[in-house]
């Protein structure tokens, strides 16, 4: 029998969050959202590509308020940062995917501790010479292998998209364990 105790639970809670400080980071995901205010943004799942914290994650958000100067401002660094180069539709979330999903970039990150809970954010983007030849390398090397893992993963594991080299026929239910 599997005991829980969420008294220990709450106590061991592993998320303690992502050391506030500079990181390789890369939107792995996003949902489109509506605020309270009636503005939309993207709520992000963002990882970090390398470094200790590597394969760790959080959530922040990301404004698509066209209104809003400071908003499109920081819209308009993350994707340079992006390496996006031509205008894309805010509307349609297959152009925001292109544009801004599985590209790396640098930012720094906060660290907040709030209600028990902690809670990273994106302080602010690294431009510039503030991201050494060294990072774009790795930037660039995570990107080929991310395109790489995301192929494997859209092929079910067949690289080159023929269905699979396996002759066995799939398990039925006898060869599941459980």
């Amino acid at each position: 029998m599997a005991m829980f105790d969420p008294a220990k639970a709450k106590t061991d809670n592993a998320n303690r969050g992502i050391p506030s400080g500079e990181y390789l980071l890369a939107i792995k995901s996003f949902e489109r959202k509506t605020s309270k205010a009636k503005k939309p943004y993207l709520h992000c799942r963002i990882v970090v590509i390398a470094g200790a914290a590597k394969k760790r994650s959080f959530f922040d958000n990301i404004s698509l308020d066209t209104e809003n100067s400071g908003a499109m401002f920081r819209l308009g660094i993350l994707a340079e940062q992006c390496g996006v180069e031509q205008a894309f539709d805010l509307e349609k979330d297959a152009d925001i995917h292109a544009a801004l999903v599985g590209r790396p970039f640098k930012a720094k990150l906060s660290l907040k501790h709030e209600n028990g809970y902690a809670n990273n954010g994106i302080e602010r983007y690294v431009t510039g010479d503030k991201v050494t030849q060294t990072e774009r390398k790795v930037m660039e090397e995570w990107t080929i292998e991310n395109a790489e893992q995301e192929d494997f993963d859209n092929t079910g594991g067949d690289r080159d998209g023929h269905g699979g080299d396996d002759d066995a026929p799939p398990p039925d239910d006898s060869d599941i364990p459980f």
